[in-house]
């Protein structure tokens, strides 16, 4: 097997990876912002077949930004707390 074969295997390799990766995160994310905001449906007392599918996909879309900016500031504090400077962020 040739080096430049062998380099472009493990560079395919590492793209197929992350898209899988990227991929069950978004899932992931999503699937916890469609249990919270059926959550929140029920707690008001609406009947999800009642609301328009495109207000639930807003709906939905608003808190997976919502959860992965929150993902994104645990991880920063995670890795602040991990070098010793989780003080910069409070």
């Amino acid at each position: 097997m040739s080096p430049e074969k062998l380099f472009d295997d493990a560079i395919k390799s590492i793209k197929e990876t992350t898209a899988a990766v990227s991929s069950k995160y978004d899932e992931h994310i999503r699937e916890k912002a469609i249990e919270k905001v059926n959550e929140k449906i029920k707690e008001k007392n609406l009947d999800i077949d009642a609301i328009e599918n495109d207000d639930y996909e807003v709906m939905i879309n608003d808190l997976s930004k919502d959860i992965k900016e929150d993902y994104s500031k645990k991880a920063s504090q995670g890795l602040l707390a991990f070098i010793g400077l989780d003080f910069l962020l409070g």
